[in-house]
């Protein structure tokens, strides 16, 4: 059974061909997804395309950002004769032993998707981007809301691993098409493990830090993630009618809606009696608003505890 890997590179010529190296024997197909780096990268990977036959050198036209330059490689997997696709960065970051550990775990056959966790002891060597530990603690609490998986942890680590049948569920819609990929790729595959019958298990990984700082823009992407995982929550609401052993969760799910709008309203007649002289009992209105408030969480997370007891069937901590 034949893996390719993915590379994903934007100015690495300090690091890129020292990456391809680590790689270049124990993989029989290698994507390179070259972002229109302005430095020397490209050339870095011509030459050794010309060495290494199984090296495939993909460059885009402009800089399209990370996200996008995923789905092309994908688009190139899912055209090859592979059956498995491995995908890193081309920094050098991840464990060598934990890619071919992803290598191995695929060509086993069991998995259609495996994502990874670096937040565990010793997951990270050096200091990771103050901004990226706090990213990663939002994004893995709306990571349990969006899927229902409650085990799912670290949804912004780019090392990942997908089958074919599990590639075919990826079209990176241009939200993410920069940045939080992953974020996307783990909410289409879990979202689709139903219906596709797809196995998904996690491990832990280690990534090593240096001083590179980072780009991202903290508060864009909690806007992004934030407005997904809504969007998604609700097109999780609909899909579960389609399946008997969810609509009790479905129930649960709009009785908490209407709790949960119930509480916003409630919440609004207090601020008005309170600070715009509105008429009726400001106490009154608090307690409800805290009485419902709580009942509202009870009902989601009695939801997701449904949904995580289907979905546990589908998922696999390797850890």
């Amino acid at each position: 059974m034949m893996t390719s890997l993915l590379i994903l590179a934007y100015n690495e010529e300090q690091l890129i061909e020292k990456t391809i190296l680590s790689y270049v024997n124990e993989f029989k197909e290698i994507i390179i997804i070259n972002d229109c780096s302005s430095d020397g990268t490209k050339d870095i990977v011509y030459d050794m395309c010309e060495s290494y036959p199984n090296i495939m050198l993909v460059n885009n036209e402009k800089n399209y950002g990370a996200g996008k330059s995923f789905q092309i490689g994908v688009d190139k997997f899912l055209l090859s004769s592979s059956e498995n696709l491995v995908k890193i960065d081309g920094d050098n970051q991840f464990s060598k032993k934990d890619v071919i550990r992803l290598k191995k775990l695929a060509e086993s056959n069991k998995y259609d998707f495996i994502k990874s966790d670096r937040f565990w002891s010793m997951g990270i060597v050096g200091s990771i981007p103050f901004i990226r530990y706090i990213g990663n603690i939002f994004a893995s609490l709306l990571i349990k809301f969006s899927t229902g998986f409650l085990k799912i942890n670290d949804p912004l680590n780019g090392l990942i691993m997908l089958s074919k049948k599990g590639a075919k569920t990826i079209s990176v819609p241009k939200l993410f098409q920069r940045y939080g990929y992953p974020f996307y790729v783990i909410v289409a595959v879990t979202n689709s493990c139903l219906r596709d019958n797809l196995r998904i298990a996690q491990i832990k990984n280690t990534v090593s830090y240096g001083n590179e700082k980072s780009s991202l823009n903290a508060l864009v992407m909690l806007a992004k993630l934030t407005w997904y995982s809504i969007a998604t929550y609700f097109r999780k609401i609909n899909k579960k009618v389609s399946y008997s052993n969810l609509q009790s969760s479905f129930a649960i799910d709009i009785i908490g809606l209407i709790f949960l709008f119930s509480t916003s309203y409630q919440l609004l007649k207090f601020i008005n009696i309170r600070y715009f002289q509105g008429v009726g009992s400001q106490s009154s209105w608090f307690t409800l608003c805290i009485i419902f408030a709580f009942l509202t969480v009870l009902l989601f997370r009695t939801s997701l505890k449904i949904e995580n007891k289907i979905f546990q069937n589908y998922f696999e901590d390797l850890n």
